[in-house]
């Protein structure tokens, strides 16, 4: 029974090298296409580079709102903010399924994701 069990030992050792020095490697081509692989957001690319400057809330451009009850974000100017989270002279108060309301320079300004004329112009054409 001992000679048996050094016999497979011996030959799962043997077929197990050459099982992994024959490793094939894969590549990934995404001919031209973004890599799924490849996180959308990380911890440097979630720097507010586009929100240095900001002055009044005439320089915000909102483009999107997570709404979750238990933890809301707001994307503006290709930056990923969360209530409470500040960036040089902005800070957001609260976010709505509709809107947010930011303090920039200490003046409260509540911004709409959609304007009510986009709105209107949405109803107009159906």
């Amino acid at each position: 029974m001992k000679r048996l069990w050094i016999l497979l030992l011996t030959f799962g050792t043997l077929f197990s090298g050459v099982a992994l020095g024959t490793e094939d490697t894969v590549v990934y081509d995404p001919h031209g296409k973004r890599d799924p692989f490849v996180p959308l957001v990380t911890l440097s690319s979630r720097d507010a580079s586009g929100l240095i400057g900001i002055e009044s809330a005439d320089d915000l451009k909102m483009e999107g709102i997570v709404y979750d009850p238990k933890g809301s974000a707001v994307i503006v100017n290709g930056s990923v903010l969360k209530e409470g989270e500040e960036s040089g002279n902005l800070k957001v108060l609260s976010i709505k399924p509709d809107g947010v309301l930011f303090l920039v320079n200490g003046s409260e300004e509540f911004r709409l994701l959609y304007r009510e004329e986009a709105k209107e112009e949405a109803k107009n054409e159906n």
